[in-house]
């Protein structure tokens, strides 16, 4: 189930990074000083972390959508296990949401001390790229969880 869920998650993820590929290129077309001339290698940056961070979540995630109740057990131990799980859930995705953050964070020093002059470019296009996916890493951990 993990692996059919993840290569589902990767087929969307590149649809949607082709699709920010373009958006980027229009916007190139037509107002060349606001995209910085990194943006190719930011936008693949987002791409592995944000491909990575979901297969580390999306293995316990899988743990709970693949969580059966045992009639063996009491009401309040199976709720102990529902709780594990999701407490285990939460603790990886928070755990892998740091770590990008301070990968960014890094990534943003280091263009900063490289590049002082184009750092305005590469940062508006930067917290673009982080807000686009965030909102689609989010979008995708929710739909398993709704159905």
């Amino acid at each position: 189930m993990l692996k059919q869920l993840y290569l589902k998650y990767l087929k969307r993820l590149l649809i949607f990074t082709i699709s920010v590929l373009l958006i980027e290129m229009l916007i190139k077309h037509y107002l060349p000083e606001i995209i910085s001339p990194h943006i190719a290698y930011l936008i693949l940056l987002f791409l592995v972390m944000t491909g990575v961070a979901h297969y580390i979540i999306l293995k316990t995630d899988v743990k709970r959508l693949e969580y059966s109740y045992d009639q063996n057990k009491t009401k309040e131990e199976q709720m102990q296990n529902i709780m594990a799980v999701e407490r285990k859930f939460i603790s990886r995705y928070f755990l892998t949401t740091t770590i990008k953050l301070l990968v960014y964070l890094t990534v943003l020093i280091i263009y900063a001390f490289v590049n002082r002059e184009g750092m305005l470019q590469f940062s508006l296009n930067f917290v673009v790229l982080y807000v686009l996916f965030t909102v689609f890493e989010i979008i995708m951990i929710k739909r398993p969880i709704q159905k």
